[in-house]
């Protein structure tokens, strides 16, 4: 006892005032600190703020500090921070703070962060977002998605995005209502489009889309209403990884942002705006029924020439045949009248000559003279079932032909078409073929297969804009 009498005994309290004088004479000035905020810990009832601050080196711990951003300054940080990098201060953030040291004997050592650098922030998910990119270019897969065979007629979407929200209800307006007749199929996959739980929740939708990719022909994400803030998730190199190598093309519609994405980067198409999504799909289609209708008319008019072709042909044929059948009766007229000419020449010589063989002349030259006959007749008769019957064959082939021809025709006559689902509008007898010829108050006729109706004008919408 005697000799703890000699030395010096200080209280807690004295230790801890001599270290509150010690930092407040040497620390007695803001100083600028990078570090990461590994937890946020803001109050929404008080609006005080606690961040636990730390330094990390390969993933290990080397400082960690505790800090207090009081409620009037953290509502000004925080505006401003969202302001300038459209993403609310959140964990796991590289941060430039401006901040005093204090220490209380009492509450400990802390750090009271005044102001927070949203530039320096900035900058580093900048960086972060160019380092992304070229690591997907690296690695062979930013292009993945665009170098996907799109399909002619994108039918079957799988939407991911919120039901409730603005831009779905846009896209369902149009795709579904405004453009019924083009029966698009449209099945949502919900998932959160904003902040940082949304990389998981695309993620998995995505996935699951992907186990039931035969039931589709595209994939679009789209978001409406949230303006720029809560984007950055769609800057992670593990989203844009996963849009990148998605075996479906993928189209996005997420935002007005004028600073693109690299999950917009990836995907086949960027289109920004949900509606803009829904036109994109419906130009596709309505440019298919252009090509669709185009083809008809050249059916129509390559069928009707055919036709006509075939006929003249047939008439030529019918015509040179008949020219040949006159040729050749008239050549074997002639031959005849020349031999009979012949024969009635030699009689006289023959009588002068040999009288003593007239008889036998006589009766020889009326044997061979029937004989001739007879086979000239036999020839001519052969020559003439001959031509009938290849007259006979090649008008009955082109009797086929032309009802083949015909046929072909009526399949594709306008009561054929009215039968398979198509009607015929037309206005004071006139036929309607585009939206621009009608006007509010017209009347209008709707020709079926099996009737008509008729309906007034009320509305008229062009789809000429995208």
């Amino acid at each position: 006892m005697s000799s703890t009498s000699k030395i010096s005994v200080f209280t807690l309290l004295d230790i801890g005032r001599s270290l509150q004088r010690m930092i407040t004479t040497h620390y007695n000035k803001p100083y600028w600190i990078k570090t990461e905020i590994a937890k946020l810990n803001a109050y929404t009832k008080s609006g005080h703020c606690y961040p636990d601050l730390v330094e990390k080196q390969n993933g290990q711990v080397l400082a960690q500090m505790r800090a207090t951003i009081w409620a009037d300054t953290y509502k000004r940080i925080a505006q401003q921070f969202e302001e300038i990098t459209n993403k609310p201060i959140s964990e796991g953030m590289t941060v430039l703070i401006l901040t005093k040291v204090n220490y209380h004997p009492n509450y400990g050592f802390s750090l009271n962060i005044l102001d927070i650098d949203a530039s320096f922030t900035l900058g580093e998910m900048a960086k972060e977002k160019l380092e992304s990119l070229k690591r997907l270019k690296v690695e062979g897969i930013f292009d993945l998605n665009k170098s996907l065979n799109f399909p002619k007629i994108p039918k079957r979407i799988a939407v991911i995005s919120v039901q409730t929200s603005k831009g779905y209800q846009d896209f369902i307006n149009i795709i579904t209502e405004s453009y019924s007749y083009l029966n698009f199929e449209i099945e949502l996959f919900p998932a959160l489009l904003q902040g940082d739980k949304a990389i998981t929740s695309i993620a998995e939708a995505l996935k699951t889309i992907e186990s039931r990719k035969k039931e589709f022909d595209v994939v679009t994400v789209i978001r409406g209403g949230g303006g720029d803030v809560g984007l950055s998730c769609y800057d992670s190199f593990v989203l844009a990884s996963k849009v990148a190598r998605f075996p479906l093309p993928v189209i996005s519609g997420i935002g007005h942002s004028t600073n693109e994405t690299l999950v917009e980067m990836v995907t086949y198409a960027n289109k920004i705006t949900p509606t803009d999504v829904a036109y994109f799909f419906i130009k596709i289609f309505q440019e298919r029924l252009v090509e669709l209708n185009n083809f008809n008319l050249q059916i129509q008019s390559l069928v009707k020439f055919k036709l006509k072709e075939e006929q003249l042909d047939l008439k030529h044929q019918h015509q040179e045949f008949k020219t040949q059948v006159n040729i050749l009766l008239q050549n074997h007229r002639y031959n005849l009248k020349e031999q009979r000419q012949r024969i009635k020449s030699t009689i006289p010589s023959l009588l002068k000559t040999k009288l003593d063989g007239l008889t036998r002349s006589s009766y020889q030259l009326s044997w061979l003279s029937k004989q001739k006959f007879q086979k000239q007749d036999q020839d001519l008769v052969l020559i003439s079932k001959t031509l009938e019957k290849e007259t006979r064959s090649k008008i009955i082939n082109q009797d086929q032909q032309l009802d083949y021809l015909s046929s072909t025709l009526n399949l594709l006559s306008p009561e054929r078409l009215l039968q398979r689902g198509y009607t015929l509008n037309l206005v004071n007898d006139r036929i309607i073929k585009s939206a621009r010829e009608l006007k509010p108050g017209d009347h209008l006729k709707t020709i079926f297969a099996d009737g008509y109706a008729e309906s007034d004008v009320i509305k008229i919408e062009s789809n000429e804009k995208n």
